[in-house]
């Protein structure tokens, strides 16, 4: 695959990229690397390959859901900015203050 001018001035309209001279250049010059690549990727025999389906180890890992004892109040507490007796106080937020 070629990257014409043609090409170049769809795509860069698409991203709504105004470029010009030198970064116009540079533009073509790399997409047509990467295009290039890619051709070279697709050459391979991937006969017996399984497909990747995660790059590494899946990130959508969920542990077993385990009960822990929670903190004791007064520990939580020091750490509030505010409080008052066993809650921790909060800004207001939706009203408009003044």
């Amino acid at each position: 695959m070629k990257i014409t001018e043609s090409l170049l001035e769809s795509l860069c309209e698409l991203a709504r990229l105004h470029l010009e001279g030198e970064e116009r250049s540079a533009l073509l010059a790399d997409l047509e690397r990467i295009v290039t690549f890619v051709e070279k990727i697709r050459e391979l025999d991937l006969t017996g390959v399984e497909p990747l389906r995660f790059p590494g180890r899946p990130s959508g890992y969920v542990r077993p859901d385990e009960p822990d004892p929670s903190p004791p109040s007064p520990l939580l507490l020091q750490n509030a900015p505010r409080s008052d007796g066993l809650y921790i106080r909060v800004p207001k937020f939706g009203v408009k203050e003044g």
